[in-house]
């Protein structure tokens, strides 16, 4: 995620100390990474990831959350960069179920004073949670 001219990192499993400064400054304890590209991390088109992502734009802004735009880097190189929102402070319940309605598996989630994990989905745990 770019934070004016500085790129922070989260990686899972990891003290993200540059996001966690970031979270206090904003006044926020959470953040969770979901993006809408690639649904059950199937490559899509580039219109197909684009029409996703303004549907969850239009979403997280039409719920009033607080977000940051982020770009979201694996460790595969053959894996494209996807783009996505930084939402902060949205519950863990909440962010799994929109996660879930835009395909994703999982997502990552910070909060402060704790490591970056992996949250998987329905897509993966089979749960029958329904979406927003």
């Amino acid at each position: 995620m770019l934070d004016g001219e500085h790129w922070l990192v989260a990686r899972l499993s990891r003290p993200a100390f540059e996001i966690e400064r970031l979270l206090t400054r904003l006044g926020a304890a959470s953040g969770s990474f979901i993006t809408a590209w690639n649904p059950r991390s199937e490559a899509a088109s580039p219109v197909e990831n684009a029409t996703a992502a303004a549907a969850l734009a239009a979403e997280i802004l039409a719920c009033g959350w607080r977000a940051l735009p982020h770009r979201g880097v694996g460790d595969d190189p053959a894996w494209p960069a996807e783009e996505g929102w930084f939402l902060l402070d949205l519950d863990e319940a909440t962010a799994t179920n929109l996660a879930a309605a835009y395909g994703q598996n999982a997502y990552v989630r910070i909060e402060r004073g704790r490591v970056a994990r992996l949250v998987e989905t329905r897509w993966l745990t089979g749960s029958d949670r329904s979406p927003i």
